[in-house]
Order: C-alpha cells, then sequence, then structure tokens
C-alpha cells in the first residue's frame, strides 16, 4: 500500500500548511482487501489525515469493451465498501453509520441561514444523486488514537429532520444557532461517545466546521497564514471522513444521476456532467476531436516532451524524515492473486492478448482438423514432388509487366 516516499511527502506536505486527502480507486479482486489497512493508517496518524476518498472501479475508457466475466469480478459498489470497513476494522455499522453525501445538504442549509443572505459565498453543498456518493464520519482522538463513528452516538436521521425543523422556521441567526445547539443534545448519546468527548466538543466542532457564531478558529480564507493552520490543527478531535464517490460507467448509467451531477466539465461546447463526459455516449472523445490541434505524437516532435515528475523519478524532498505511523502488519507491497486463482483476466490490455492468443490456437487447431479430414474423409493422400495449391505465388500480371518493360526502355532512350 505505501511505497517509495508516500510517508516523506505526507509529512512534507503537512509541514508546509498542506492537508491531504488520499484518494483510492477499488477494484474487487485487484486491491479490496486493503481497504481496512488504508482506513488503519488514518486512524493511526489523525493528525495527518483528515478526509479519506475511495472511487469504486469505472469500467470506461480503454474498459470499455470489458467482458462480462471481468466486470463481474472486478465490480466494486459503495455498499462493498461499507461491509469492507467494517468487515476489515471492526469499524461501523454499515445500514447505521453510512449516509449519502447529500446528507449534508440540511446542514449547509443551516449555516447559510446563520450567514444571511450578506455573505459573500454560501456553503459548500453536494446536492448529488443517492447513489453517487456514500460516507462514515468518525470522531478521533489525536492523543489517544480512540475512534468511534459520530452516529453511534448521534441519531442523526432524527437530527436531519430536527435541523430541517429550525431552516424552514427561518427565525435569524441567533434563534437558529440555539435551535442546532437543542438538536444536537437532543439526538446526543454521551455514553457511546470517545473516552474524552464531550457535548461541548461536538458544538466547538460544528461551529468551527460552519462558523456560525463568528469565533476566529483560524481563517481558511485565501490570506491565511502558517498561525491560522496551526490555530485549526490544535483541535484536539480529528473529524475523520470516510468516503465513497462512485462513477457511472456503460453498464450503470442513470440519466437521473446525470441530471444531479455537481463535478461539470467546463467545454468549448458547454457545461457537461463528469459521468457524461466521461462514459454515456463518450463525449469526452467527441469534444477532443473537435478541438484538437495536434495529436500527442506530432506535438512531442515540434515541442519536445517535458519533464515527468514522480513517473518512475525520483523527486527530491527537503527532509526525508517523518513522525507517521507505519505498521508492518499493513505496510505491504504484495499483489492480491484473486483473479490469478480465478484465471480470469486483470486489465483490458491482458484481456486483448488473451482473445489473440485463443483465435491463434484456434486457427492452428482449426487447420489441424482441416488437414485430418482431407486425408481420412475425402482419402488425399499426399504424393512426394506434388507441389500444394497454398505454396504456389500468384502468377505476375503480364500487363503490368509489359507497362514496366515499357518504362525501362523509355527511360535508357531518354
Amino acid at each position: 500500500m505505501l511505497v517509495g516516499g508516500v510517508p516523506d511527502a505526507i509529512e512534507n506536505l503537512y509541514t508546509n500548511g498542506v492537508d491531504i486527502i488520499p484518494v483510492i480507486t477499488i477494484i474487487n479482486g485487484i486491491n479490496n482487501e486493503q481497504v481496512g489497512r488504508i482506513v488503519q493508517f488514518a486512524l493511526d496518524n489523525p493528525k495527518r489525515i483528515p478526509f479519506l476518498s475511495f472511487q469504486p472501479v469505472s469500467f470506461t475508457g480503454r474498459d470499455e469493451a470489458v467482458t462480462d466475466e471481468r466486470r463481474a469480478a472486478q465490480r466494486y459498489t459503495l455498499s462493498h465498501l461499507a461491509h469492507d470497513v467494517k468487515n476489515q476494522t471492526g469499524l461501523g455499522e454499515p445500514a447505521r453509520d453510512w449516509f449519502p453525501i447529500s446528507f449534508m445538504s440540511t446542514f449547509s442549509d443551516w449555516s447559510d441561514l446563520t450567514h444571511g443572505p450578506q455573505a459573500d459565498w454560501g456553503q459548500l453543498s453536494c446536492g448529488c444523486h443517492p447513489n453517487c456518493g456514500t460516507g462514515m464520519a468518525v470522531m478521533v482522538d489525536k492523543e489517544t488514537k480512540e475512534s468511534v463513528p459520530v452516529t453511534a452516538f448521534l441519531n442523526a436521521g432524527r437530527w436531519a429532520k430536527d435541523v430541517a425543523r429550525i431552516n424552514d422556521a427561518a427565525r435569524g441567526k441567533w434563534l437558529s444557532v440555539i435551535g442546532m445547539s437543542l438538536a444536537v443534545a437532543r439526538n446526543y448519546d454521551p455514553f457511546q461517545t470517545p473516552t474524552h468527548f464531550k457535548l461541548t466538543d461536538m458544538l466547538k466542532k460544528l461551529d468551527k466546521t460552519f462558523g456560525a457564531t463568528g469565533k476566529n478558529y483560524g481563517t481558511v480564507s485565501k490570506n491565511r497564514t502558517m498561525d491560522d493552520i496551526e490555530k485549526r490543527r490544535k483541535d484536539r478531535w480529528n473529524f475523520l471522513f470516510i468516503a465513497g464517490m462512485w462513477f457511472q460507467d456503460l453498464f450503470n448509467y442513470d440519466f437521473r444521476r446525470t441530471e444531479q451531477c455537481i463535478i461539470p466539465y467546463a467545454t468549448q461546447e458547454g457545461e457537461i456532467s463528469f459521468c457524461a463526459y466521461n462514459t454515456g455516449v463518450g463525449w469526452r472523445n467527441i469534444i477532443e476531436k473537435m478541438h484538437m490541434t495536434a495529436t500527442l505524437t506530432k506535438w512531442y516532435e515540434e515541442h519536445g516532451k517535458h519533464e515527468i515528475f514522480a513517473g518512475g523519478k525520483s523527486v527530491p524532498l527537503v527532509s526525508r524524515e517523518h513522525a507517521m505511523v507505519l505498521r508492518e502488519d499493513i505496510v505491504t507491497t504484495e499483489i492480491q492473486h484473486d483473479l490469478d486463482n480465478l484465471g480470469i483476466a486483470k486489465t483490458a490490455r491482458e484481456e486483448k492478448f488473451r482473445a489473440r492468443d485463443a483465435k491463434m490456437k484456434q486457427d492452428a487447431e482449426n487447420a489441424r482438423m482441416s488437414k485430418l479430414y482431407r486425408e481420412h474423409v475425402l482419402q488425399e493422400k499426399p504424393v512426394a514432388g506434388l507441389v500444394s495449391i497454398e505454396s504456389l505465388a500468384p502468377a505476375p500480371n503480364p500487363v503490368v509487366k509489359k507497362v514496366e518493360q515499357r518504362e525501362e526502355v523509355g527511360s535508357f532512350g531518354d
């Protein structure tokens, strides 16, 4: 899972004020066994990893011609993710702790209500289709590494309904803030929280996230300084969000999801949703061919190849020392062999090679059977000195030969 200088890179980014979000593509039979190890890595390093984003495989691009056998074997869904996290780490309950990403819209509406219409920017809201993404929030103690799903001590379903009523009432900033506090207290179970977690910590966490009261927790604007970053990092609790985003492909395409897409592409032909651009009718190929100025090969011929960073090259780091926690039982580079044991191809390239080899094998078998048929059914016997028809080359065209001779004579006469 963790190879090369990954911990060093994470440490250098963190030291310079950058919080990273690991984004991992998961393919069943290829690396689904790594889900729990990645989650455990985040739990072991709560000061460095605030978010995990898993992306189940989408059969697009070169994989649009995937065979049914490989697609069935490699397909990985958001429900697989929730159960793998539970089975591999023991963390969370799939039916209780995992909610669609769009679940946060109720709380972003509350944030917009408290900031009022005069705010320069509204709260980020993920209004995507419920099948697009899902996630589980985990409260992690940065000091003791203890972790508990937030929805284990907070009745999220009832809490969201209470907040929706507050939003509908629209009674102004402070009444809305008080209403949120009462809603949290009503749905809060102190017996299920991490050992040192209190109700006030939950209220502070919400205020820090949405900036409702105006208290300075360290600015997150473009003018932020390292002091602001360090101020926000002093929080003892890491609100780790484990999310999954499942992009569509030709085999599960849903126009309702496309209509609710929150990741649009800005193209020369207008705005196109992410899944429609990369899958569906293949808008990416259409747009790129319509507006292509040069092929990659031609561009390299005219401008040369630019330097590729981290593509098989060593990128110098300021320091190779890090304080990341790396467990020997989860840090591994071993390959998962599920598909090898089943005899199923892992990539489109491997499928093409197998199809080519199968065709060559079939052609050879057809030739052998044809030979046996001629010998034993048609009673054709090989005769010594007899030339087979297959070995004869086609005779040259006499008309073409005469034209060539005339051209040679004319050339000599000139």
